[in-house]
């Protein structure tokens, strides 16, 4: 049986609306309305189907002693009629002196079929006119004459076709919440839209029963194109845009946390980012027609979000279906009405809105439309976004900064990152810095995945090649003589420019602005995520050309939005989407030979673009190791013991020779070629004083056996700083 809360909610939807009061005729429109019949089974056992474990009983006599209860019901269509399948249990007794005497019980099935019919003069009312009841015994064959039937037969008829569907006692409510909807509507007018309401068609199809409901609206005169908005007039677009936002971020949420489905989540993620990236393509290029971009965006992803809520409201618990039902009704009245646009005038009221939403949740603490900028957990957890390790964010430093572009260099490469504006001599090394950044965090999303080494690789250029085409490996700039966050016009932030908006919710807008590592982490996220759910589970790299398409795929859908994931290879697209992409595959292309260093062109640098990133790497480190030779042979620098000691436990260094004497170690180590750190230590063993002479400090042992590799014929020792401390503690 349909829930009367069911149909209301197409009329909930239209006065959710708010129409301009400029009316000067009445529109009739039709609103189609489908239940299949996993729904409409569902609600027949919620509303039906309430004794215990989901039975209908019907007492078919006065004393209670005869009764029919039905459990387990199956809603199906048989040619164009409704029917019924469901277990019986039939119970025909005797009344004796305050009780009942059992004459039989009797088990089976009955099928039932009917046709919905509009009632005569009652334009909100359905009945359920049966046509056939019939028994069968529990080997499924059918009763065509015997007790049980002719007992029940004559009840069971009757008591279907006492069903009706009344929905005219509803709309006293509906007058109720009109005022909240349509502010600008006399009250005459808004009851004559109400009374108007009736159903005008109804057909049983193969998977579901067709309603259509009509209605009389007044509509409006055809506006004008508006002229270019206004400031004041930005700002009420900018407010109507976060309404809409947290609306169906609101109803995303509620959404997912009703389904444990994978693939449910993922379109509703889908439907969720679409529209922010459409939000943001709105307020960045505002539309001077008359039609309200915000609106027909929030209506297209209402129609997108209405065969997800389908699905979720027939696999969610039952307690959540009524909701999700009134849901799907709104977008399928939503879509009618939008079809009369701008005739019907059609605006997004805020309170429209936050009545709607507290359908699905109607929590006093909760309020469906507070747009908040700071991650939520609660969404970061239903799609799996900014769970991996936790980047804290860096303390400021709080000393002077007289050279204002170089910060105070931290603990760790990535840390002394923060805040980093290079200079024209420091180019070279940080682009190595970044590099090396940008590839780390990429390794850390194909270790926790499965994919193949062939789509890592691409995976691993992508992201070289998305951060030179978003910010030319910058994550900060110079602004009146302070060191700020790279942040564009419309909100993109930093390395990656993750847009606060897109992304509102996911990740900390703060640590995207200040911490480096955080942002290429966030960003390597979402472009994995954008490969690995959109480019290769549409197979992009199938549609004429090599894997090199996947990469393509991923940044079209990382500038565009998911539902862009095939932008780059369409001829349909703007100028400027296209210009991005072929800008996006030239740098790709470089990347893809070994020329990400050509990134410092568009930083004023001089690194050569024939060059590969692999032989600037090794050229830096001849010229390094040349210059400091030059420096040793005037003069080797020794380390003293406190250096020693100050290393970190875990790191390594080369252990060269071991002397008797002290001045014969400092003269050993002042031959040497080679520029670094040297330092020796004192050891006893046996009684005797023992000189060691130790090279370089090194983070991982990979680095400390390159380095080995220079002192081959000394057959250097490669150790932890720990060991050797603990010898010299004693």
């Amino acid at each position: 049986m349909l829930s009367r809360r069911t149909v209301i909610l197409y009329a909930i939807m239209i006065v959710a609306l708010i129409v301009k009061p400029i009316a000067v005729r009445a529109e009739t429109i039709t609103i189609p309305v489908f239940l299949d019949y996993q729904q409409l089974q569902l609600l027949m056992m919620r509303n039906n189907f309430k004794g215990p474990n989901n039975t209908a009983k019907y007492l078919l006599d006065d004393n209670g002693c005869t009764s029919i209860t039905f459990s387990e019901p199956y809603l199906s269509a048989e040619g164009e009629l409704l029917r019924v399948d469901a277990k019986i249990l039939a119970t025909i007794g005797d009344p004796t002196t305050g009780a009942c005497r059992v004459i039989t019980r009797w088990t089976g099935r009955t099928t039932v079929t009917g046709k919905p019919v509009l009632v005569s003069g009652q334009s909100l009312s359905l009945e359920f006119r049966v046509q056939t009841a019939r028994l069968y015994d529990q080997q499924g064959r059918l009763l065509t004459d015997s007790y049980v039937l002719q007992a029940m037969k004559e009840q069971l008829h009757l008591l279907l076709s006492r069903y009706r569907l009344d929905l005219k006692s509803e709309t006293d409510q509906l007058k109720a919440l009109l005022p909240y909807f349509l502010p600008h509507y006399p009250a005459d007018h808004l009851t004559g839209m109400i009374d108007s309401l009736r159903i005008d068609h109804l057909a049983v199809r193969p998977n579901g029963l067709d309603v259509r409901l009509r209605i009389d609206i007044e509509t409006v005169s055809k506006a004008e194109p508006e002229p270019t908005l206004s400031e004041h007039e930005m700002q009420q677009l900018e407010q109507r845009y976060r309404n809409c936002d947290a609306f169906l971020t609101f109803v995303i949420k509620e959404a997912a946390t009703a389904t444990r489905s994978e693939e449910l989540r993922a379109a509703l993620l889908e439907i969720l980012l679409d529209a922010r990236y459409q939000f943001k393509s709105i307020l960045g290029e505002p539309s001077q027609s008359a039609t309200d971009p915000v609106k027909q965006l929030f209506i297209r992803s209402w129609e997108r979000l209405k065969p997800v809520m389908r699905e979720i409201s027939v696999h969610s618990p039952e307690q959540n279906l009524l909701p999700y039902l009134s849901f799907i009704t709104a977008a399928d009245a939503l879509n009618a009405l939008d079809r009369l646009a701008p005739a019907v005038g059609l605006d997004i009221s805020t309170d429209g809105l936050r009545r709607l939403a507290r359908l699905l949740n109607d929590a006093p603490s909760i309020d469906p439309l507070k747009y908040l900028n700071e991650f939520d957990p609660v969404l970061q957890q239903l799609f799996d976004f900014g769970r991996s390790d936790e980047i804290t964010q860096q303390k400021r430093s709080q000393g002077l900064n007289f050279q204002l572009i170089r910060p105070v260099y931290a603990a760790t490469p990535m840390d002394r990152l923060n805040r980093l504006v290079p200079t024209a001599a420091e180019l070279k090394a940080y682009l190595l810095e970044i590099r090396k950044l940008l590839l780390k965090e990429a390794d850390a999303r194909i270790r926790s995945s499965s994919i193949s080494q062939e789509y890592a690789r691409i995976y691993r250029k992508l992201m070289l090649t998305t951060a030179w085409q978003e910010s030319c490996w910058r994550q900060y700039i110079v602004q009146n003589r302070k060191v700020v966050p790279l942040i564009s016009a419309s909100g993109d932030i930093g390395m990656l420019q993750i847009n606060e908006k897109v992304w509102r919710g996911f990740y900390s807008p703060s640590k995207l602005k200040w911490n480096i590592t955080y942002n290429v982490r966030a960003g390597s996220e979402i472009l994995f995520k954008f490969m690995v759910n959109y480019a290769l589970k549409q197979r992009e790299h199938k549609h004429g050309g090599d894997l090199s398409n996947l990469a393509r795929a991923t940044y079209s859908a990382y500038n565009g939005g998911p539902s862009q994931v095939s932008r780059y290879r369409k001829n349909d697209v703007p100028a400027a989407h296209k210009k991005i992409d072929t800008a996006f595959w030239k740098k790709y292309q470089q990347v893809n030979q070994g020329q990400e260093l050509a990134v410092a062109q568009c930083l004023g640098g001089q690194v050569s673009g024939s060059m590969t990133a692999e032989h600037q790497i090794n050229r830096g480190r001849k010229q390094s190791g040349s210059k400091q030779e030059t420096t040793a042979k005037k003069s080797q620098r020794i380390e003293n013991v406190e250096w020693i000691r100050g290393r970190n436990p875990e790191h390594y260094t080369l252990q060269l020779s071991a002397m008797s004497g002290e001045q014969a170690v400092k003269a050993f180590i002042k031959k040497q070629s080679q520029g670094g750190s040297f330092a020796y230590y004192r050891k006893k063993q046996k009684g005797r004083n023992f000189y060691v002479a130790i090279y370089g400090s090194f983070s991982n042992r990979v680095d400390a056996e390159k380095a080995a590799a220079r002192f081959a014929s000394l057959k250097p020792w490669i150790r932890n700083f720990g060991s050797i401390q603990k010898i010299m503690s004693k």
